[in-house]
């Protein structure tokens, strides 16, 4: 068992160099075969609403695998039925809702509820992981991207086709006013959800600001979302635990990432890591980025793009390896057992 202070994870989260290169993939849980067998006797939603479920899935992966740290398991809608929202979840195309947002009044009778009671079995899971994993990995909570939460909420389901924002879109240019009051809402509620997480044993928070830089022009991101996710970063900071970034769309991030300052910026395999550690001035401490469809790669071809990334993030402060986005939830497990045990090897 080793000190929080010494798991290479916090190390390079911190800016320093760990002992081996840590690593960490986004929605990990799915490469753990006793999760698989878990799934086999389980609906997702049963292991959603399942404090000691949702810890198994959080903490197998670290425990099978040999990852660096382990990823909350849960859904991004889940604390917003007791806003009121009929929401079914579902990892075929995401969760629903049924009774999505869609005028002034909807904005207005949403109340914000207490974390304590809306994330009531997402924090006791978090509680029973943090047992199971001190002194072997740290544990990461998460809060969504509001333009994700919004977009769902007032979709009514995970945005796709022609007109995947459309009636999200529609509501920020005709009800201006409307639209921040839904994200004053979401931000006040995500504030209390952070420092809730923290209390229930985080030790890393990250946010999701998945989407929004790809689906809004920079006046519309810099007008309608940042000034939130600004105020989110600056709550994690307070809690004093390292903020993990993590978007995509990076047409216009720089200049908004170097004003939030996260300790950890996860990099989109969409761009090049090398040149995201130039830009801000190999200063910062990056994650990622290997394309997630490499790993149904030969291993030869593997071991050669994660060279690559890994000497590229040799000018960071510190390099946590990761996939540069979500796993494909069909890869080969022994890609992954090659991968994780590569990475550590360098």
């Amino acid at each position: 068992m080793m000190d929080a202070n010494d798991l290479p994870y916090l190390q390079a989260a911190h800016g320093k160099r760990p002992s081996r290169i840590p690593i960490v993939i986004e929605i990990q849980s799915v490469t753990s075969p006793s999760n698989k067998k878990l799934r086999e006797r389980y609906s997702f939603s049963e292991i959603m609403e399942s404090p000691e479920l949702s810890s198994q899935c959080t903490v197998n992966p670290v425990i099978e695998v040999g990852y660096d740290a382990a990823i909350h398991v849960s859904d991004l809608l889940v604390p917003f039925r007791s806003m009121g929202f009929d929401i079914m979840l579902s990892e075929d195309g995401g969760p629903r809702v049924s009774n999505p947002v869609r005028n002034a009044e909807d904005i207005e009778k949403m109340p914000i509820p207490d974390p304590a009671e809306a994330m009531k079995v997402w924090l006791e899971a978090m509680r029973l992981s943090k047992k199971e994993l001190t002194g072997k990995a740290p544990l990461i909570g998460w809060i969504g991207g509001l333009m994700s939460t919004s977009a769902f909420l007032i979709e009514g389901k995970a945005p796709t086709g022609m007109k995947a924002y459309y009636n999200f879109k529609k509501m920020m240019h005709s009800m201006p006013e409307f639209f921040h009051s839904l994200m004053e809402k979401l931000t006040e509620f995500y504030l209390s959800s952070i420092s809730a997480q923290v209390e229930a044993g985080a030790d890393v928070m990250m946010l999701l600001d998945l989407g929004a830089p790809a689906v809004l022009s920079p006046e519309d991101y810099k007008s309608f979302c940042f000034p939130y996710v600004k105020k989110l970063s600056e709550r994690v900071k307070a809690e004093g635990v390292p903020l993990l970034f993590a978007c995509d769309g990076w047409s216009f991030l720089y200049s908004p990432i170097e004003e939030l300052n996260p300790d950890i910026l996860a990099v989109s395999w969409t761009v090049d890591i090398g040149d995201v550690i130039s830009r801000f001035e190999y200063k910062q401490v990056v994650q990622g980025n290997l394309e997630p469809y490499c790993l149904f790669a030969d291993e030869k071809e593997i071991e050669k793009r994660v060279r690559e990334i890994v000497e590229k993030g040799l000018r960071a402060p510190a390099h946590i390896f990761s996939l540069g986005g979500w796993i494909v939830r069909d890869t080969p497990y022994e890609k992954v057992h090659f991968l994780v045990d590569l990475v550590h090897s360098l």
